[in-house]
């Protein structure tokens, strides 16, 4: 899965530092990108949902400490009419992890097509780069399958619990320890309250609990990596849905004003 350069970035370290390079993180992030299908139930009512992420992606010792960099980010993705229109994270300052405001890229399609168009930012002035849905979805913005129970020849139950909010906690553990690259606990967290929310990590177990699947959560335990001769810290890969009220509604009415204008010529 290719990961956009401006996603990734890393803080000047000083010299003495030694960056290790884990190539592994990339196959742990992988295995549990989720297809993400969604549709909007009101015509011409402009929806938003926030896709939050977090995920390892290198490891680095600092003063003979181990660490781990852990990307967190954000993906809106608006509704309006037929439109789906996803705002990528924006472009930062390598010295400083500063966001640019006005650097997020902008890709739109209509759900009856198979194509889209992506903009590079909101000032894109060009006629946007024209991108297969699927493909673009799949390298941008984590679309691979549902998500699913834990086989239960793996996986144990181990607990389920309901917060004061009515979210009900499931807990997996792992029944046999593996290496660095195996998940030792996973965290399903199910509400009834958004089952309104037509975007989904799981229809299926969406309909089995008929509750909302809008967070997970993967944890490794500490454990030695024999490909790169450390113990590596604990880590973690998480994604959660929240349904937000539309933010600059001007800036996407404008994305879906050019997409129009676009396409008729």
């Amino acid at each position: 899965m290719q990961i956009q350069s401006n996603f990734i970035v890393m803080r000047k370290k000083k010299k003495h530092l030694i960056i290790i390079k884990a190539a592994t993180n990339a196959a742990l992030m992988i295995s549990f990108l989720f297809f993400v299908s969604s549709t909007c139930s009101k015509k011409n009512t402009l929806k938003c949902i926030s896709l939050c992420y977090s995920f390892p992606t290198n490891v680095y010792r600092e003063n003979d400490e181990i660490k781990i960099y852990t990307l967190k980010d954000t993906i809106s993705i608006f509704y309006y009419s037929d439109y789906l229109i996803y705002r990528l994270p924006p472009t930062v300052k390598f010295e400083t992890d500063e966001k640019i405001k006005g650097t997020e890229p902008y890709f739109i399609y209509n759900k009856q097509d198979s194509f889209g168009i992506l903009f590079n930012s909101l000032t894109d002035s060009s006629s946007g780069i024209t991108c297969r849905v699927d493909s673009f979805l799949f390298n941008r913005a984590f679309r691979v399958k549902d998500i699913d129970l834990p086989v239960d020849s793996i996986w144990h139950l181990m607990e389920v619990k309901k917060d004061k909010d009515g979210i009900v906690i499931e807990k997996y553990g792992m029944m046999k320890q593996g290496d660095e690259m195996s998940i030792d606990t996973i965290y399903y967290y199910y509400s009834k309250k958004m089952n309104k929310i037509e975007y989904s990590f799981s229809k299926k177990l969406d309909s089995i609990s008929r509750k909302k699947l809008f967070k997970a959560r993967f944890l490794f335990n500490s454990k030695f990596s024999t490909s790169n001769k450390i113990v590596l810290p604990k880590r973690e890969i998480s994604f959660e849905i929240r349904e937000v009220n539309p933010p600059d509604t001007k800036e996407v009415f404008l994305i879906i004003r050019k997409y129009q204008s676009i396409k008729k010529i």
